[in-house]
């Protein structure tokens, strides 16, 4: 899905047809089962009054608007091959979803899910919202994360309410909602607006670094590192599993013979200087942290000739592999 494609489908809070909003809440809860402790997970829909909906539908309206048809600036480029620049969301394009998402495959905002009861559930155990906008032919889902500072408990703090001229104690735990998107929900495309949020609750990190892995399996059919175990551990640090995941299986470099990738590196000064060639000129030998980004690189067809002043250059990121020099 590209920009063009997600704003379509996003116009229709601003069509003709009528839309509304609901608003589901995913508890999560750790249970015994058969001597091993497991993750119980549900959808509940919050019963919530016309006031409340048509404010935050509005609230939710117009941070859209804002954000991904308002702004000129804001862009949008796969997760698995993007720079990850400010001022941009992603489409999630590998084929492995983290866990706690995979409910949004299944998730139908008309499904008759039973309702949020206070007297029966745990508002300690939200750990999601779902917002969905639109009707039953259009709509979208947004995808709340839920901190622990989201809610507010009354045994951990003294609340004071206004009733009248009078302050009363809070007595229930209280769920804050903002109008922050962390992901969307799509046409059953997931669109990341918080990486942050991915990152860091989400297990975004050791999906990276498992594909990243497979990644490295293709480039050992190559035959062109001699020592392939020093790119696996390379890649445990997520930064660098990020530009491995970039390199294109069907890149025309992994189609080129070994011989020919060597000859490149030999010619190449810069190259030359900085990735260890073995005494038979058969493989590279990785041997530093620079010659591993440089060979990642040279793989992911990053390194291009200016027809105009036959300079060798590299297309992208290129302060930051000065840097690792």
């Amino acid at each position: 899905m590209n920009l063009e494609e997600l704003r379509e489908f996003l116009s229709v809070i601003n069509g003709e047809d009528p839309t509304g909003i609901k608003i589901h809440l995913v508890e999560r809860r750790e249970i015994e089962q058969n001597g091993e402790i497991v993750i119980e997970e549900d959808i509940r829909e919050a019963d919530i009054s016309e006031e409340l909906a048509a404010e935050l539908k509005e609230d939710f309206i117009n941070v859209i608007n804002d954000r991904f048809f308002n702004d000129e600036e804001f862009a949008m480029s796969n997760i698995s091959a993007a720079n990850e620049v400010s001022n941009s969301a992603f489409y999630y394009d590998l084929d492995e979803l983290p866990e706690k998402l995979h409910l949004l495959g299944d998730f139908d905002p008309w499904h008759d899910y039973p309702n949020f009861s206070f007297n029966n559930n745990d508002i300690e155990n939200v750990k999601a919202l779902l917002v969905t906008i639109g009707n039953q032919n259009r709509h979208f889902t947004i995808y709340k994360h839920v901190y622990p500072v989201t809610i507010i408990r009354r045994d951990r703090v003294i609340g004071l309410i206004p009733v009248g001229n009078r302050f009363e104690k809070l007595n229930e735990n209280i769920l804050q909602i903002n109008t922050a998107i962390d992901f969307l929900y799509v046409n059953e495309n997931l669109i990341v607006n918080s990486l942050k949020t991915l990152t860091n609750s989400y297990g975004y990190k050791e999906i990276v670094i498992r594909k990243a892995v497979e990644k490295i399996q293709l480039i050992q059919n190559l035959n062109l590192i001699q020592n392939i175990q020093e790119l696996i551990d390379f890649v445990s640090n997520v930064k660098y599993a990020k530009r491995i995941l970039k390199i294109n299986p069907e890149s025309p470099v992994l189609q080129l013979a070994r011989e020919r990738i060597i000859q490149f590196v030999l010619d190449t000064e810069r190259l030359r200087r900085r990735i260890r060639i073995d005494e038979e000129n058969n493989t590279i030998v990785l041997d530093t942290d620079v010659s591993k980004v440089l060979t990642i690189g040279i793989l992911n067809d990053d390194f291009l000739k200016s027809h105009l002043t036959d300079l060798d250059y590299e297309s992208e990121k290129k302060s930051e592999i000065h840097e690792e020099d």
